[in-house]
């Protein structure tokens, strides 16, 4: 019964974290749309560092400031970075509820990696999940003769780099405090936003009110989501919680249509099902097979 209940929470915590991000996701996608990436990302990068080191100073976790600059934490920032700025180029040129679609494969491209790496024995099971998956992400990004188009490639790549992200968190001991990783990746972020406006040679321009209210609030949905993506996992079962992290999808085409009249097609639809499912699938096998391996272990 308790255990029930620790579900729930995890549940309702993951609902809202997935949410949070897809919130986030289309504040800035408003904001890329007519605003420099550099400077919008710089911006939120700011707020979250702020927010993040007083988060740290009430929780009396400044002691581990020196942990930022360990190799792991590092490496997470750095993927961190990659993400960021390939998946704004990608909302600034696609629906958000495709873009966040696509993102949904990092759990099946994670279990593709893992096998490929022979870090674990994946069956045959969760290979079709896989492979359904990438079927579904090829319904939303529909190739035609000349390829993909620039925006589905980054949104893919995005979900490439979210995956070798999620990867590293398995290197960064367990001590470390959350919102010290937030810290180090907002940080990473606003190094790599710098580095790419000067690249794109981008011009800033002073803010609107509105764009100010849509930068904090980013910022604060972002610290709001990693708490709750954190909570959602402690004392919970993964079978129970993972599948909520999907959530994220229909509130991001939700917002999608609300906001900008962005409705998939009969396929992309098609195709958003196809990952969504396999990857609950590609999860829950994964949560009963850890599960089971417990089992035997503990006898």
């Amino acid at each position: 019964m308790e255990q029930t209940r620790i579900n729930r929470r995890g549940m309702a915590a993951m609902t809202g974290a997935t949410s949070a991000f897809a919130i986030n996701d289309a504040a800035m996608k408003y904001l890329v749309e007519d605003m420099a990436v550099s400077e919008s990302v710089i911006l939120r990068g700011i707020i979250a560092v702020v927010a993040a080191f007083v988060i740290l100073w009430q929780a009396r976790q400044l002691s581990f400031l020196p942990a930022m600059w360990t190799r792991p934490v590092l490496i997470r920032a750095l993927f961190e970075a990659a993400v960021v700025v390939t998946y704004m180029q990608a909302l600034r040129l696609m629906p958000l509820g495709l873009a966040t679609a696509i993102l949904q494969a990092t759990p099946l491209m994670i279990t593709a990696f893992a096998a490929f790496s022979g870090k674990e024995t994946v069956g045959f099971a969760r290979w079709m999940a896989v492979l359904v998956g990438f079927v579904g992400v090829l319904f939303i990004v529909q190739p035609d003769s000349s390829g993909i188009s620039w925006a589905m490639g980054l949104a893919i790549l995005t979900a490439f780099f979210v995956a070798v992200r999620d990867l590293s968190n398995r290197l960064v001991p367990r001590h470390v405090p959350t919102f010290l990783i937030v810290l180090a990746a907002s940080i990473a972020n606003i190094v790599g936003a710098g580095l790419y406006g000067l690249a794109a040679q981008e011009v800033w321009r002073m803010p609107s009110l509105l764009e100010v209210g849509l930068i904090v609030g980013a910022a604060l949905f972002v610290l709001a989501a990693t708490f709750l993506m954190t909570l959602s996992f402690r004392g919970t079962e993964v079978s129970a919680v993972s599948p909520f992290r999907y959530v994220g999808v229909p509130v991001a085409l939700v917002i999608g249509v609300i906001i900008w009249g962005e409705a998939p097609d009969v396929l992309a639809t098609i195709g958003i099902i196809l990952v969504i499912g396999a990857g609950i699938f590609a999860m829950r096998d994964e949560a009963r097979r850890a599960k089971a391996q417990s089992l035997g272990a503990s006898r």
